[in-house]
């Protein structure tokens, strides 16, 4: 047989061999059910302060977690107004970028005298997130930074079926626009991101700058797949959340 053929068929061995290691169609169905992060959208007064009608109408909008900003802003911290007024809630609390910013937000909770729980995750820079783990390694704690360079790590070694290192443990961000970027996606995918635990928030379309973007409008529901299961970013949460429990 010539050189030719062999690597003719040495490659279409390749491509089954990949396809059948990332095929999501014969995965198994993930567990559990999507849950919706409310990013922004949240009601509050004129100085920007959240209320307890505001928080309500958005876990009524079917919120899992809604996203508060720690740091006090106008003489109130939408943090602490959030664990007032919901005590049984899940929140997640927007840092500020760096050690001091995850000391202030734990003196939100000691202000409140509430233990930081399974109940609250937090989000921000990296030293802001790495401090928070180090004293309270049982709360979720991710940045941006560190969940988009685990999707990249992905992208790059997914094909092969082995997790990233940097992935394990950790959080992934998805944006809605590079689904298909993502080996697997979206059962096969799930499989092995919870296999190593991670979790898994889909976002909206990615932007140039990293920022993280939620869905906004009723046209970008059709792009979450039925089978996925994990957290999605939602910019306005009154408008998405019932049109997606419909």
């Amino acid at each position: 047989m010539s050189i030719w053929n062999l690597t003719k068929w040495a490659l279409v061995l390749g491509i089954i061999v990949v396809t059948g290691l990332n095929a999501s169609w014969i995965a198994p169905a993930p567990k559990g059910a999507l849950k919706l992060i409310a990013a922004h959208g949240i009601d509050a007064d004129k100085d920007g302060c959240i209320n307890q009608g505001g928080l309500d109408r958005a876990f009524q909008d079917h919120a899992e977690i809604v996203v508060v900003k720690a740091a006090p802003r106008k003489g109130c911290s939408t943090l602490s107004e959030a664990i007032y007024y919901g005590p049984a809630r899940k929140f997640m609390a927007d840092m500020g970028s760096d050690a001091s910013d995850a000391a202030a937000t734990r003196a939100v909770f000691a202000g409140r005298k509430r233990d930081i729980d399974k109940r609250y995750s937090f989000t921000g820079d990296a030293a802001a997130v790495a401090d928070i783990s180090k004293t309270n390694p049982q709360a979720w704690a991710w940045s941006a930074a560190q969940a988009r360079a685990c999707f990249d790590a992905y992208v790059r070694t997914g094909w092969t079926s082995i997790m990233p290192a940097i992935c394990a443990g950790q959080t992934i961000t998805v944006p809605l626009d590079q689904q298909w970027k993502a080996w697997g996606w979206p059962k096969r995918f799930m499989a092995r991101m919870d296999a190593a635990k991670v979790r898994v928030i889909l976002t909206g379309p990615a932007t140039a700058d990293g920022t993280i973007t939620g869905l906004s409008a009723l046209e970008q529901i059709p792009q979450v797949p039925r089978d996925f299961t994990g957290y999605l970013w939602v910019e306005d949460i009154g408008l998405i959340g019932p049109a997606l429990r419909r």
